[in-house]
């Protein structure tokens, strides 16, 4: 089961609560007293502690474990290190003295992104993998989705890594977009002026994207061939998962059941070492 699952729960209830009272430190900037930034300073401190113990829990579930590094599972790890990546680039941006430079800058882009793309993009890609089988009674190609999943762990962090050095010179987050403030960054009276090796990792941004791109092509070849010529399973429960949409029929018909189903068991008791199986589905005694 899952380590820490209470902790967990009242993690993620915590985190909904707080993000209430944290959301003015995006605007330390904008001229607030110090008593009001030292408000937001501390709840966006608090609010990374049940962040943490959400990792904890997740990280600690996985020790020892019986783990198949298949596709879906290869995107599910990865969401880990990246968002722990994201979480802690994210302390500076809530102190409020860090923030007077980090401010608006690519620093916070890279950040966000590497709490977001993970936790949204490698969701939805792992998620299709896993449940291809049930939709469609196929599987994905396993060679495929691991070029796939690497191509794009790679290069997604190609594109968003140089991006906390060029926080940190200074470079502000719209200069890409070839106006004044570019003029700006190249003026040593203005900003300080950025270095060429700041200012050439856009080269390196650029081409990380365009191959990010490229190692979806694999993919959505993947997607679309398995639907027709992909591996038929040879159960309903191709996995060997224990959660209740897996005791449907393959392809789930219209109601998606066929008959109702009774759970008798939580999703997360897997077994004992020593057991002759490492799964019991809910609906089983």
């Amino acid at each position: 089961p899952i380590w820490g699952y209470k902790s967990l729960v009242y993690s993620v209830l915590a985190i909904g609560f707080i993000s209430f009272i944290v959301w003015a430190h995006h605007m330390y900037l904008t001229g607030m007293g110090t008593k009001i930034s030292a408000f937001f300073q501390t709840t966006t401190m608090i609010i990374s502690i049940p962040s943490v113990i959400i990792l904890t829990c997740l990280f600690i579930s996985l020790w020892g474990g019986s783990i198949r590094f298949n596709t879906p599972m290869l995107f599910a790890l990865a969401f880990l290190p990246m968002f722990g990546i994201g979480g802690l680039t994210g302390l500076p941006l809530g102190f409020a003295a860090a923030d007077l430079h980090l401010h608006d800058t690519y620093y916070v882009i890279a950040h966000f992104h590497y709490v977001v793309a993970p936790g949204t993009i490698f969701a939805l890609l792992g998620g299709i993998y896993y449940w291809f089988p049930k939709m469609t009674g196929r599987r994905m190609s396993e060679f495929w989705g691991r070029v796939h999943f690497w191509g794009s762990f790679i290069f997604m962090n190609v594109v968003f890594q140089p991006m906390f050095k060029q926080g940190m010179a200074g470079m502000i987050r719209r200069m890409a977009d070839g106006g004044m403030n570019y003029s700006a960054a190249k003026n040593p009276d203005a900003i300080g002026g950025l270095g060429a090796d700041v200012m050439n990792l856009h080269s390196v941004i650029f081409w990380g994207a365009v191959l990010l791109g490229v190692c979806q092509i694999p993919f959505i070849i993947n997607l679309f061939w398995s639907i027709k010529h992909g591996e038929k399973v040879d159960s309903d429960n191709p996995w060997h998962a224990t959660t209740l949409e897996w005791q449907t029929p393959t392809p789930p018909p219209h109601g998606n059941f066929d008959k109702e189903p009774h759970a008798v068991r939580g999703p997360y008791d897997y077994s004992v070492p020593g057991a002759k199986v490492d799964f019991t589905p809910q609906n089983q005694a």
